[in-house]
């Protein structure tokens, strides 16, 4: 613990570090709590929009400026915009903390938003969301989210619609910024061999100056929706996915859900891999997945099959859900997911940006230091029957929704679904 040090500055600026004293490098990420479920829907894809400008020239340097910068210090820089956060971040060795720190407030506080960058980063977005739609696999999760919470901004894609991204211009995207881009919503977090000092007395000036904002309005909570969306499209397979309500990142069965999850569909020896994959060969790929946000959740499946054996495949998969709701859990199951997560989070703490990022995450979420040794000791906790309990309450066909991309017979599948 002692590791670990935290300071607040006069404007709300967090500075969180955990020092490595083994590591060669430094990590530094500069986390906002703003993402798409932010945006109006006529400014859908602004918070992506802006992370991507901001490696399109600062006041201080130019594209090519910021690129050989990051070239010369050695290490490696980049930003990520998810539903609620965005990131930026960079590695660096130690002694360029001061280097790191400069170029990451620079492209946070002073991008300038060029007009002909503007238009450059434009056709580029509307690529990446090209990109998307010629990805089935990927595809039919934008368009299972939009069905599962409808009218919701948890429902739309973080990249934004092609139409919200051409409409979007510079005086809509400035004014977004100026709105959410708060200092109480800004984290900064650093790993490696950092000195905690230091790092306060190199953001002081550049982020401690930042006047505070308005508290913005609370999130509004998604209220989910089942049933069957059929989106016909000319493909070899036809790719679905499931999903059902979940516990959000902060509740207290957020590690239960996580264990149910891999006994589910986590892994090689998961209930769905073994009896999709392994016994009946209907599909390569098959997994569940479990998406956490501040206030929801998302307990997820995917797989893609062949048109001639998607009702049975929805059948099959219908069938595990049932059996795992209504059977208890054995011990030796949830011994295994047990190890399987504890192993990937410390596996996962290996990796400086994932130690990083989950650094930032548990200032986010509960405004502390969460020690490895408190997670694995409630995962250790968890009983199997609370895994069959939480089973029994979130896996029930009433709220099971549905989206099927691909050459599927909506008849077909809607008999399944009322079967």
């Amino acid at each position: 613990m002692d590791t670990y040090r935290k300071t607040v500055l006069d404007n709300g600026v967090r500075l969180v570090s955990e020092r490595l004293p083994q590591a060669f490098s430094v990590t530094v990420g500069l986390w906002l709590d703003v993402g798409s479920r932010d945006e109006e829907p006529a400014l859908s894809g602004a918070s992506h929009f802006i992370e991507h400008m901001a490696f399109k020239g600062t006041e201080r340097r130019s594209p090519l400026d910021i690129a050989r910068e990051i070239d010369r210090l050695g290490g490696q820089a980049n930003a990520f915009t998810t539903k609620e956060n965005t990131c930026y971040h960079a590695r660096a060795l130690s002694r360029r903390l001061a280097e790191l720190c400069d170029l990451l407030t620079d492209l946070l506080l002073r991008p300038t938003f060029d007009p002909a960058e503007l238009e450059r980063e434009r056709q580029v977005i509307l690529q990446e969301i090209s990109m998307q739609e010629d990805t089935p696999d990927e595809l039919v999760h934008v368009l299972f989210s939009r069905n599962f919470w409808p009218g919701h901004p948890l429902g739309r894609p973080v990249l934004g619609s092609p139409q919200s991204v051409r409409a979007l211009d510079r005086t809509a995207i400035l004014d977004y910024l100026r709105r959410h881009y708060r200092p109480q919503g800004l984290i900064v977090a650093v790993v490696g061999d950092v000195d905690h000092d230091r790092l306060v007395e190199l953001a002081a000036d550049p982020l401690g100056s930042l006047p505070p904002a308005d508290q913005r309005p609370p999130r509004r909570p998604p209220t989910p929706a089942a049933g069957l969306h059929v989106v016909p499209r000319d493909l070899e397979q036809v790719h679905l996915v499931l999903g059902q309500p979940a516990p959000s990142a902060v509740d207290r069965e957020r590690f239960t859900a996580a264990l149910l999850n891999l006994i589910l569909g986590g892994g090689m020896s998961s209930r769905l891999f073994q009896e999709v994959r392994e016994r009946r060969g209907l599909a390569y790929s098959v997994y569940s997945f479990l998406n956490t946000y501040s206030d929801s959740g998302l307990l997820g499946i995917y797989l893609a099959v062949a048109p001639s054996r998607a009702r049975e495949a929805l059948k099959v998969v219908r069938a595990e859900l049932a059996r795992l709701a209504a059977e208890p859990v054995s011990e030796t199951e949830l011994a295994h997911a047990k190890e399987n997560l504890t192993g990937s989070i410390l596996l996962a703490a290996e990796n400086p940006e994932q130690r990083m990022a989950r650094l930032a995450r548990n200032e986010l979420h509960f405004g502390r230091y969460v020690p490895l040794e408190e997670v694995v000791e409630k995962i250790e906790a968890v009983t199997a029957a609370e895994v069959s309990e939480l089973a029994a309450r979130l896996l029930d066909p009433q709220v099971l929704s549905v989206t099927a991309l691909g050459p599927a017979d909506p008849d077909e599948l809607a008999a399944e679904m009322a079967a």
